[in-house]
């Protein structure tokens, strides 16, 4: 089961919805509080002027009391207008024509109190009541007027229903803003992202400008790691010459030591010595030619960097009659680090040129992102048992004769490991030998230890 990789876009997201959705949820709930306290206070307000008209309108007349009809609203003498009102004291009550057959229920209260409340009426009306005990003419009456308030509800929870369809659209369209939003604002991070892809961070780091100042310390924090490593390098690279020559003088007298040997299976064993560690210091040495001054990171370029190779190539061949570089390559810097495909291209054109008759030919192309190089030589080849032989772990071809493609092949093969490539090797249409390598763009390279246990391997 494959994990999910982390996104920040994700976590903004996640968390902008459990900020988002509490506070309309709040919305939502002051929304609906604070429109039952309007309509409550209004409808209130207005059951207090009825209330107020009520009293007016009771008269005390042949020991009772009677409602001036005159005095209140018509809409009480309407059946089941959702206007009611009772006027009750100790013995009688008079009762609204619009409560028809409905009895409710009120108690008589002292002159003064006044209470407000909401009950369910007949059928599908719901009451609000006002009820009030009053003193007239020397008696305690209380008065009970309520009005039906279910069209308002109804048409609060249409607008409450109304309103929550704009929250939930208007946070899927806030979600949908956000995630242009944080494209928006991570688009700033790709002339970074470019950088380091491509390998524009060399040994003087140059970031590109418009960095966020969020991320600046990140930034600066690369800078500083790629700017010691081009150094340890630089530093590296230049002692490994250096040792390789120093190691000259020792081998030398080694040499001396195995032809003044009189015993003859001690002189064979110190030539066998003497012969490893000069191909293995004429590697080294040839490693850091070809690479030239180090300056990791920084791109490899064909058009500008194969005329010097061709140059150096030819005047170590030290003959009357140059090889010819039938190139096919790109106009533009390849997205590799300079110094490595030096290295590998270095020495597959080494060792092209030492057999090459009169020509050898490079190609270097890219497709959906992979690259693929091709070497090629005129040459009289390798046999193909040979070849399989050479693409054996441990196995080298060199140990006999004069064929030296192994030392140059194992250092190619260490460089196209660290980008997790592949090297394949096969007979030229010319006769020669071929190296075909196919080199991931977003190929990782591999720790050091593996990069020299390859080595060992082919060399």
């Amino acid at each position: 089961m494959s994990k999910v990789r982390p996104s920040l876009e994700r976590k903004i997201r996640r968390g902008l919805i459990l900020l988002i959705v509490p506070a309309f949820v709040l919305l939502l709930l002051l929304m609906h509080t604070g429109i039952n306290r309007i309509t409550s206070e209004y409808i209130g307000s207005r059951l207090e002027n009825d209330v107020g008209n009520i009293i007016t309108a009771l008269q005390w007349s042949d020991g009772r009391w009677k409602i001036n009809e005159n005095k209140v609203s018509e809409i009480f003498n309407r059946v089941r207008s959702g206007h009611y009102y009772i006027v009750r004291w100790e013995g009688g009550e008079l009762r609204s024509r619009s409560l028809w057959d409905i009895k409710p229920g009120v108690n008589l209260l002292p002159p003064g109190p006044q209470i407000q409340s909401q009950t369910d009426g007949p059928g599908d009306e719901h009451w609000q009541i006002w009820q009030q005990g009053v003193r007239k003419h020397n008696q305690d009456v209380t008065i009970w007027v309520a009005e039906d308030i279910s069209a308002f509800i109804a048409r609060q929870k249409e607008y409450e229903y109304y309103l929550l369809s704009v929250l939930v659209a208007l946070t899927l369209l806030i979600i949908l803003l956000q995630r242009r939003i944080l494209h928006w604002g991570f688009a700033s991070l790709k002339p970074l992202q470019t950088a380091l892809v491509r390998g524009k961070l060399s040994g003087a780091v140059n970031l590109p400008k418009g960095i966020p100042e969020e991320i600046k310390p990140l930034a600066d924090a690369i800078e500083r790691l790629v700017d010691r490593s081009g150094k340890q390098l630089s530093r590296s690279r230049t002692a490994t010459a250096n040792l390789a020559h120093e190691l000259k003088l020792p081998l030398q007298h080694l040499q001396i030591l195995s032809q003044a040997t009189v015993v003859e299976d001690n002189r064979e064993s110190l030539k066998q010595i003497y012969t490893q560690l000069q191909r293995r210091i004429e590697g080294e040495l040839r490693r850091a030619k070809i690479a030239g001054s180090p300056n990791p990171g920084e791109l490899f370029n064909p058009r500008e960097e194969l005329p010097y190779l061709v140059q150096l190539l030819n005047r170590k061949r030290n003959r009357d009659d140059p090889i010819a570089l039938v190139q096919h390559v790109p106009e533009f810097a390849v997205p590799f680090d300079r110094d490595d495909m030096l290295e590998l291209v270095g020495n597959l054109l080494d060792n092209a040129w030492r057999y090459a008759r009169s020509r050898v030919q490079l190609s270097i192309r890219e497709s959906h992102g992979d690259w693929t190089i091709i070497v090629s030589d005129d040459g009289p080849g390798i046999p193909p048992d040979k070849i399989e032989t050479m693409c054996l772990r441990g196995t080298r071809v060199d140990e006999q004769g004069d064929s030296n493609y192994g030392l140059g092949l194992s250092i190619c093969q260490s460089v196209v490991n660290s980008y997790g490539g592949q090297m394949r090797l096969h007979a030229a249409r010319s006769g020669g030998l071929e190296v075909i390598i196919d080199i991931p763009q977003s190929g990782k390279e591999s720790i050091e230890e593996g990069r020299n246990d390859e080595t060992e391997a082919y060399s």
